[in-house]
């Protein structure tokens, strides 16, 4: 009977023991990935603002190479030639007729070709 109790209480105290190594060895792989995410984000952080300034620097060399036109403000209007299909809606382009006499004159010519 003493042997039966002492066995048990030594199973008890080795699965505590386990269990404990293993929590341990738990919370150390939780630390260690909590650690190895904040290197990383410091790092893509770091990596950012590099690509970033050096975007910032591409575009500053870019933009004083290139021309740049001022336009007078003096006038308050400014005529500029546009074509008539510009102003137009949509709508009114698919759906545009010739009027009656130039749908009669274009039949007619038709017809004088076709003889």
């Amino acid at each position: 009977m003493k042997q039966r109790n002492l066995t048990y209480v030594m199973l008890v105290l080795v699965s505590a023991n386990l269990a404990l190594a293993k929590v341990s060895d738990f919370n150390s792989l939780i630390n260690e990935n909590t650690r190895s995410q904040k290197e990383l984000h410091n790092s893509l952080k770091q990596n950012l603002e590099v690509a970033e300034t050096e975007a910032k620097q591409k575009n500053i060399e870019q933009t004083q190479l290139e021309e740049k036109y001022v336009v007078e403000n003096s006038q308050s209007t400014v005529n500029v030639p546009t074509s008539k299909s510009f102003l137009t809606f949509t709508k009114e382009k698919k759906y545009h007729r010739p009027s009656a006499a130039q749908q009669q004159k274009r039949l007619a010519e038709e017809m004088v070709e076709s003889q």
